[in-house]
This record gives structure tokens, C-alpha cells and sequence, in this order.
């Protein structure tokens, strides 16, 4: 008997290759469903289309206040879809989806981190801010448990950080973890150096972010000025706003700022090593895929960054104290010194990023979808 081809519909504001892990998670995920079912992308921005899926502009009246957008987007949303589809799996903050991928920490930390009068100030704070208590009404809907619902994490990280402020929802998450598609790297272009303006024997380390603050650039900054090295030059690419962050004039030259990057998979087999030295991430695909690149990567450990739970010191460079510049320098300094270590890092990092795939992703999905369909429809991967 053939599986039965599912309905589903996909909610994402931002449907976007290039945009941030949510974006391009949410991307690789609908095009995975797309391959075994009748998939529908409901979205505002839609910035690549693919024929096997059918997409839906939603309206957006208006971008800011954003919090009066997402509660749009969800009405609208559940206009859109109510009785239509066997799933609706939300990637975004809406009320009425069956399944949501979950990829943010939730919005109540703030509050359960906080004790004390500092916590009744917070409560106080929030009552008079519209905009703080739509996003707790969003989550509280999101997040409670409900009969007919299914929460998705993409990290162990994240599934802390939910039962932490949503007890209730112990055992109730599963992870689906971002993946890659296995394939051997890229190769290095000879002349991509000459291209850009570096020489041969420069050390290009990469940055990837859209927010430049979060994933600690302006720590990572401090530690190139305390390198001062010219030979060392970092890379940065993302939306991030490059007027926010503060460049010392020593460094200047060493500091090349590239926007977004479309063709990553060339920037990364042409640079030397990847640093995510981020404050907060739930999971950090850029450390991940440039890991599939064979790239050695320097990057928080899993107290700050969900990834690094999946790696041992054989595998990355995993930074003790992100926001301490002095180490961020010294883990800097010795990949520049020593590239046998840093071979032998790529290839163990390579190795490890061909066994956390896509195909993993969709199958840890389904295996949610199957709670909600009726034991004669069972989901299966292809």
C-alpha cells in the first residue's frame, strides 16, 4: 500500500535561502516535505521559488511595530489555512499550527532568569508594554501543550531552554537538528586570492551573522587588535549593520566587511578557518556547514551554542569564554601557527559534519507528524 501524500502547509514571514539558520532551516526543510508531499509555503517575502511547491504571498500591512506584524501574519495564516491541510507547521510565532519548529530561546527567559524585586520590576515593566505582552501571548499559545500539537527544537540547547520556562512541556519535544547535504568540498580557485586583493600566504579567517553583536563580533575585533598581525585578515559576511561596530584604526585594514554572501560554499573553501565565537545560539549552522566544507572552525562551546554539543576538541576549537577577547586571540594565533593541527582538525570536522544530514532533519520531522495522523495514514520518509 503506497503512503498517503500529506497536505501541508509551511508558515515562515521570511522565506529566504540567504537569510538567517531560521530562514534557511525553514528553506531546506519545505523542499525535503516537498519531495513526498502536497506542500504549501505560506510567507510575506518569498525570495526563491521551486516548482514542486505551491507558495502563498500573505499580506504585511505594515513592518513596524513588528509585534502588531506577527500577530497579523498569524490571522492571517489562520485564515489562510484553517481546514485545508492535514499539518500546518509554523517556523514562525502564530497561534493555530499543529507543528512548530521551534528556533529561538523562548521569550519568558528573561523572566524565569530574573529573581527577586528584579523579576516583579520585569512583570511590572511588561504590563505596561503591549508589545512585550503580545510576544508572551504568542509564545504561551506556541509553546502550551495542547492535544493535536507537536513541538520541534533544533538543539538539546533549545530543548533545555524550553523546559526550563515551560515545565509542562518535558517530553513533549522533539529535535529535528539543521543538517547539510553530504558531497566531497569544494575546491580551492588558485587565483580567488589575487581577486580579492590578498596574498598567498595571508590567513583569512571567516565570520558569518546577520546580528554582529550577538555572535560576538566587537569581541572578536579586540582580539585581532590584540593579535596585530597583518597577515591575519577576517572576513565578514551577513546583513549586519557594519555602522554599529566600532573598528580600532590598527586593524582597519586587516577588517573586510562583504555583505551578504550568496555563493558560500566558494567563500569557504577559499579562507583558512571559520570563528563563531557567538554569546547565544541555539544551534550555529554556519559552524556546521563550513565544517562540510572541511574548514577548521573556532567556535563557543555548548554552554553557549547548541552546535558544539555535537563536537569534541579533536573536531573544533571550542572557545571556554567567547566574551573573554584574550583567549578568542590565542585560539587565533595558534591556527595561524600551526597549520598541520589545523588539517587535521578540518578533516575530523569533515567527517563528522557527513554524518548530520538533511535527510536526518526531514526524518526526525515526520516522526512528529506521525503523533498527529491517524494509525491508517502513517508518515513515512521516502
Amino acid at each position: 500500500m503506497d503512503n498517503p501524500r500529506l497536505r501541508v502547509a509551511v508558515l515562515i514571514r521570511h522565506y529566504n535561502p540567504y537569510g538567517g539558520g531560521a530562514e534557511r532551516y525553514a528553506v531546506e526543510l519545505t523542499k525535503q516535505l516537498a519531495s513526498i508531499h502536497d506542500v504549501h509555503l505560506f510567507a510575506q517575502q518569498i525570495e526563491e521559488r521551486t516548482p514542486n511547491i505551491t507558495f502563498h504571498t500573505i499580506p504585511q500591512w505594515l513592518e513596524r511595530p513588528r509585534y502588531i506584524n506577527q500577530l497579523l501574519f498569524s490571522w492571517f495564516t489562520r485564515r489562510a489555512t484553517a481546514g485545508k491541510f492535514d499539518i500546518v507547521h509554523s517556523h514562525d510565532m502564530v497561534t493555530h499550527a499543529n507543528v512548530y519548529t521551534l528556533h529561538v530561546p523562548c521569550v519568558r527567559t528573561r523572566w524565569t532568569e530574573s529573581h527577586g524585586w528584579r523579576k516583579a520590576l520585569r512583570w511590572l515593566n511588561t504590563l505596561l508594554s503591549p508589545r512585550k505582552i503580545a510576544y508572551l501571548w504568542l509564545e504561551h499559545q506556541q509553546i502550551t501543550p495542547k492535544k493535536g500539537k507537536q513541538l520541534i527544537a533544533v538543539s538539546e540547547f533549545l530543548t533545555r531552554n524550553i523546559v526550563e520556562n515551560y515545565p509542562q512541556d518535558e517530553n513533549q519535544v522533539t529535535i529535528a537538528y539543521p543538517g547539510i547535504h553530504p558531497k566531497p568540498p569544494e575546491k580551492k580557485t588558485p587565483e580567488w586570492h589575487v581577486q580579492h586583493s590578498f596574498d598567498e600566504h595571508d590567513f583569512l579567517l571567516l565570520f558569518v551573522a546577520n546580528d554582529f553583536k550577538k555572535k560576538g563580533l566587537p569581541t572578536l575585533i579586540s582580539a585581532l587588535e590584540q593579535l596585530n598581525n597583518r597577515k591575519i585578515h577576517l572576513l565578514i559576511a551577513g546583513n549586519g549593520s557594519a555602522e554599529q561596530i566600532q573598528i580600532p584604526q590598527s586593524t582597519q585594514t586587516n577588517i573586510h566587511f562583504l555583505g551578504v554572501v550568496k555563493e558560500m560554499e566558494s567563500l569557504y573553501s577559499n579562507v583558512d578557518a571559520l570563528i563563531h565565537p557567538t554569546r547565544v545560539d541555539t544551534y550555529g549552522m554556519v559552524a556546521l556547514e563550513a565544517m562540510a566544507q572541511q574548514l577548521p572552525v573556532i567556535v563557543s562551546n555548548r554552554h553557549y551554542c547548541g552546535f558544539s554539543e555535537h563536537l569534541t576538541e579533536d573536531e573544533a576549537t571550542l572557545l571556554e569564554q567567547p566574551e573573554n577577547s584574550k583567549e578568542i586571540a590565542e585560539k587565533i594565533d595558534f591556527l595561524f601557527k600551526h597549520p598541520e593541527d589545523r588539517n587535521r582538525m578540518a578533516q575530523q570536522g569533515f567527517t563528522k559534519s557527513q554524518s548530520i544530514t538533511w535527510e536526518q532533519t526531514l526524518n526526525q520531522t515526520l516522526s512528529a507528524y506521525n503523533h498527529l495522523i491517524q494509525p491508517s495514514k502513517p508518515v513515512h520518509s521516502p
